[in-house]
C-alpha cells in the first residue's frame, strides 16, 4: 500500500450550494446545499483514500472557534482521516455555488478580518513541524498543498518540504507565489503541480503563448532538476520532466462542480507516479481523476452524487 501524508495549512469549511438557476442582484432561493471537511490538501487525501482506502493522512491546522463543526464533518467523511492541529480562531469557510441550469462553479472564500485570522504561533507550528518530522518516515511522499494564511511563518512551507526531503521522501508542492520561491531556496520538491496562472504568476511569464509557455515550463524543470506539470482547465495538460516534455489531454465531461478538480489531479497523478514512476500514466490519471471529480458535488470525489 501506498502511505502518502497530506499538509494543509488552509483547512476549509466547504458549504456546497446548488441553484436552480443563479442570478446576481436579486434573491437566489436553494433546498439542496451540503457542508465538508475541504481545502486542498483535505480534498486530494480523500481522493487518495478512494483510490486506495487507507493510504493518506491530512494533517491540518484546525481554529477552536469552529472545530467541533470541522471535526463533525471530518469524522463523518469514511474517505478522510484527520489529524489537527489546534490554533486560535477560525478556520476559514468558503461557499461553492452551483448553477445546474448554466453549468456554471462560483466559488466565494471568506477569509477571517486580519485581526480574527488563525493565529498559528510558534507553539502550533513547532507541534505540525514534529509531527511531519516524526511520521514522515512510515510515509512514501508528502502533498504539501493550499495557501498559506497570513498569520503563518513565511518559511514554514519551506520548512515542511525539507523534513521530508531529509526524511529521503517525495514531495509534490502544489501551492504557488512567495511560499513555492522560498522554498525553492532550501529544497526542491520532486514534483511541482501548479496551474497555468500560477506558473506565469511565480516564474515571472505573463501572457505567454501556448510555444512560450511549453518552453518555459521545459526550461524551468530543467533548470530545478524537477517535474513540472501545469493543469489548465478543460485544455491539454503540459508537464516537463527535467526538461523532456509531455502534454495529455484533459478528459471532457458535463461538469457539475469543477471545485478540487486540481487536487483531485495532484492525488491521481501522485499515487500512480508512485506505483509506476512513469509520467505520461500518472498524467493520464490525474486527467482522470480530474474528470471524476467534475462530475460530482463533493469536493475531492470520485464517487458519483447521490444528490
Amino acid at each position: 500500500m501506498m502511505k502518502i501524508l497530506c499538509v494543509c495549512l488552509s483547512a476549509t469549511i466547504q458549504r456546497t450550494v446548488l441553484f436552480d438557476s443563479f442570478a446576481v442582484d436579486c434573491v437566489n432561493r436553494s433546498n439542496n446545499w451540503r457542508e465538508d471537511a475541504s481545502g486542498k490538501a483535505l480534498n486530494a487525501a480523500r481522493v487518495l483514500n478512494q483510490i486506495e482506502p487507507g493510504c493518506s493522512v491530512a494533517v491540518c491546522p484546525v481554529g477552536n472557534s469552529n472545530a467541533e463543526r470541522f471535526m463533525h464533518l471530518a469524522s463523518n467523511d469514511t474517505d478522510l482521516y484527520v489529524t489537527p492541529i489546534y490554533i486560535e480562531g477560525n478556520t476559514r469557510v468558503c461557499w461553492t455555488l452551483l448553477d445546474t441550469k448554466n453549468g456554471t462553479t462560483t466559488e466565494v472564500v471568506a477569509d477571517e478580518a486580519l485581526n480574527s485570522l488563525q493565529i498559528a504561533g510558534a507553539e502550533a507550528e513547532l507541534k505540525l513541524l514534529e509531527f511531519v518530522r516524526k511520521y514522515m518516515t512510515s510515509f512514501d511522499a508528502l502533498l504539501f498543498a493550499g495557501s498559506r494564511p497570513q498569520n503563518w511563518s513565511a518559511n514554514i512551507c519551506a520548512r515542511i518540504c525539507e523534513v521530508a526531503h531529509k526524511a529521503g521522501k517525495l514531495v509534490l508542492a502544489d501551492f504557488r507565489g512567495d511560499d513555492l520561491l522560498g522554498t525553492l531556496k532550501l529544497t526542491t520538491p520532486q514534483i511541482i503541480k501548479i496551474n497555468e496562472e500560477e506558473f506565469c504568476q511565480t516564474f515571472g511569464g505573463l501572457l505567454l503563448s501556448e510555444e512560450e509557455l511549453v518552453s518555459a515550463i521545459s526550461k524551468k524543470s530543467q533548470e530545478l532538476d524537477n517535474i513540472i506539470v501545469v493543469t489548465r482547465g478543460r485544455k491539454d495538460i503540459l508537464a516537463s520532466e527535467k526538461g523532456k516534455n509531455y502534454r495529455v489531454p484533459a478528459e471532457q465531461v458535463k461538469a457539475i462542480n469543477t471545485t478540487a478538480c486540481g487536487d483531485s489531479f495532484a492525488a491521481g497523478f501522485l499515487h500512480a507516479y508512485l506505483l509506476a514512476k512513469n509520467i505520461e500514466k500518472a498524467l493520464k490519471e490525474g486527467a482522470h481523476c480530474a474528470a471524476l471529480n467534475a462530475q460530482t458535488i463533493v469536493p475531492g470525489s470520485l464517487k458519483p452524487s447521490e444528490e
